[in-house]
């Protein structure tokens, strides 16, 4: 294939023959990165608490890739078990493991003086437990087989630069970057490289931007909720919105050969909203 036909169809095998995993795989941003990482060339486990949108996944990238593989499994990220069994399963289908993709996550959007305990704890499990209990299964594998591997932890703008109205969010995107820093540190020496990607507002294919969620957030800036995505896209620089192909490509690069010497970094994909300090 040729380097212009690669860009019209979007395939290339920077990823040919890896084994990954997406948690969050049944939507938004984690259906876009199962695909993008099944463009690049890798079988892909997709892991979802809700299996009808995860078989959906599954669906879609075999239709546009008829000789994808895939693997959807059932898997509530939160609990340690489903977690062991979800990685096992996979580990005995393809026998290994090379890239983790954390990408569940939760963001429940009020006042600090509104916030209820039980959306607080909600996300500190989702956001933070999840990735950490995805991350623990990932690399005991990877360090097992002895031949590296990527782990993406998918935080947020809002991890570097906080938002308003947002404390669970803000709070947990950040505990993201800072366990990827310190993963990064331990499995070093094993070749394992930890990153994390803070894409920008992702309004694309979202659960989190339903309608209450933008008439939340017409309301923290006292607009219509049909103007809030036009708001939201003119705070970048590049005045473009972000789409969860997007999001994936960059996922594609840290995880491929290109990346090879990159590990407890932030990537910054926003469109230029918020600089990294």
């Amino acid at each position: 294939m040729s380097g212009s036909e690669e860009l019209r169809t979007g395939q290339c095998d920077d990823l040919k023959d890896k084994r990954a995993v997406v948690t969050g795989a049944g939507s938004g941003l984690g259906r876009s990165i199962a695909a993008g990482l099944s463009r690049a060339g890798a079988t892909v486990g997709l892991l979802d608490i809700d299996a009808e949108s995860t078989e959906e996944t599954s669906a879609i990238i075999k239709k546009e890739q008829p000789i994808a593989q895939t693997m959807a499994i059932t898997c509530d990220v939160t609990n340690e078990t489903d977690v062991e069994k979800a990685f096992g399963a996979l580990l005995k289908k393809w026998g290994g493991l090379d890239i983790l993709v954390n990408a569940a996550g939760v963001a429940p959007a009020y006042r600090l003086v509104d916030l209820p305990v039980d959306k607080w704890r909600s996300a500190l499990e989702v956001n933070l437990t999840g990735y950490f209990l995805a991350a623990r299964a990932a690399a005991k594998i990877m360090i097992k087989q002895g031949n590296g591997g990527s782990i993406i932890n998918i935080s947020s703008k809002s991890g570097l630069q906080a938002s308003k109205d947002n404390t669970a969010y803000n709070a947990t995107k950040a505990g993201e970057i800072h366990m990827a820093r310190g993963w990064a540190l331990e499995l070093g020496e094993y070749g394992i490289r930890v990153n994390s990607i803070c894409p920008g507002n992702v309004f694309e294919g979202s659960k989190i931007w339903d309608r209450e969620y933008i008439k939340a957030s017409a309301k923290k800036y006292g607009i219509k909720p049909e103007e809030v995505i036009p708001y939201y896209v003119s705070r970048t620089a590049l005045k473009c919105e972000i789409k969860g192909r997007d999001i994936a490509n960059a996922v594609v690069f840290m995880c491929s050969d290109k990346a090879s010497t990159i590990t407890g970094q932030t990537l910054v994909a926003d469109a230029g909203q918020v600089m990294v300090r």
